[in-house]
């Protein structure tokens, strides 16, 4: 009863304003749900309910306070992509603080590491047929066929098109380490046998791409044209990649690692080009700041700036090249090599930590 008095509550509040329709139909479903509860924590949850500030914001309709936001949902985004990213005003219902954290720990570059990242950028030589048409696929079909799409012109490309080439390249790269880590983890339930460590690099290598593409949404603007763009490069690539590993797993690796020289020379060209006085990407880019979700990812210092963002994509890229250049020289029952890294990219980010905290 305590349940329903409060949901009509809501509605009396909400039934004069232009939404009426759209809460009814949600205070509906609430109560709908909330009878599936035990009835002790219906109770416990309506009395937090009454005593949260923060929840009182979901059934208000005045606008809330600077102190109510600030409390309730943490750093406003940056950028133009701010529009890419939902703010909830409620509180979260664990009564946790809404900080978020990546649980998968990247490799912490200082700028040494970089710099000296930058001065080679090493190429494979592909020897057998499948290396040979991988490397056609990639340097001469996709790599001149997505520079005539977008525009891009390397020694000075315009703004917009690089905002547009680097989402559709993150969406895109962010998927043949989560196919090749889906195929070996059924392939590894199916057999009934280990799968000698591969599978935590391949999900790592996924989940750095995701965070690329999320840091670039943090700051550049994207449109229907380019979501409409990212859905069916999606649909298309993860079917040829899972068809691809599930036959000859090491061409794909080769495909990615050639993919990932074609990254890296192209963060290369950006942070040159940014650099470089009277550019479109020094105009536009010179005096951009890094956005907050890149400053934690990679524990960057509070002034950093875009270029500094583009080095650590640059680095992830380079990191990725060579893991699977790697990997398409090994059998796949060979043990994972760089488990002992992920451990050392860990015990290296703990002690940074701790070193901030203190």
């Amino acid at each position: 009863e305590a349940v329903r008095l409060n949901l009509s509550r809501a509605w009396l509040s909400f039934n004069q304003k232009p939404k009426a329709k759209s809460m009814l139909k949600s205070i509906t479903l609430l109560s709908r749900g909330s009878k599936l509860l035990p009835k002790a924590y219906r109770s416990n949850a309506l009395f937090r309910m009454s005593r949260n500030p923060a929840s009182k914001l979901a059934f208000s309709t005045a606008s809330p306070t600077n102190d109510q936001k600030a409390n309730s949902t943490g750093p406003m985004p940056e950028g133009q992509g701010a529009s890419h990213f939902r703010l909830s005003r409620n509180q979260h219902p664990l009564n946790v603080n809404k900080v978020w954290k990546n649980p998968t720990q990247n490799h912490i570059w200082d700028e040494k590491e970089i710099q000296k990242l930058m001065e080679n950028l090493p190429v494979h030589t592909p020897v057998t047929f499948s290396d040979k048409f991988m490397h056609f696929l990639v340097k001469r079909v996709l790599y001149n066929g997505f520079n005539w799409i977008t525009g891009f012109k390397k020694e000075n490309p315009t703004t917009r098109s690089c905002e547009w080439r680097l989402i559709m390249l993150e969406s895109v790269a962010g998927c043949p380490g989560m196919v090749a880590a889906a195929v070996r983890h059924f392939r590894s339930l199916r057999t009934l046998r280990r799968d000698h460590g591969w599978i935590h690099t391949l999900l790592e290598e996924a989940e750095n791409e995701r965070m690329h593409l999320l840091v670039c949404m943090k700051t550049f603007d994207v449109g229907l044209g380019t979501r409409l763009a990212v859905m069916f490069g999606q649909y298309v690539f993860v079917g040829f990649l899972s068809l691809t590993y599930l036959i000859q797993p090491k061409a794909l690796h080769r495909f990615v690692g050639y993919l990932e020289e074609t990254a890296s020379q192209t963060y290369f060209d950006l942070i040159k080009t940014t650099t470089t006085p009277g550019t479109y990407l020094h105009r536009d880019w010179g005096s951009l700041k890094a956005p907050t979700i890149a400053k934690n990812y990679w524990r960057m210092a509070d002034d950093s700036m875009w270029v500094d963002v583009l080095k650590n994509l640059f680095a992830d890229e380079t990191n990725h090249r060579d893991v699977n250049h790697t990997f398409a020289s090994m059998e796949d029952d060979d043990p994972n090599p760089f488990v002992q890294k992920h451990l050392d990219d860990a015990a290296k980010a703990w002690h940074l930590e701790n070193k901030e905290k203190k």
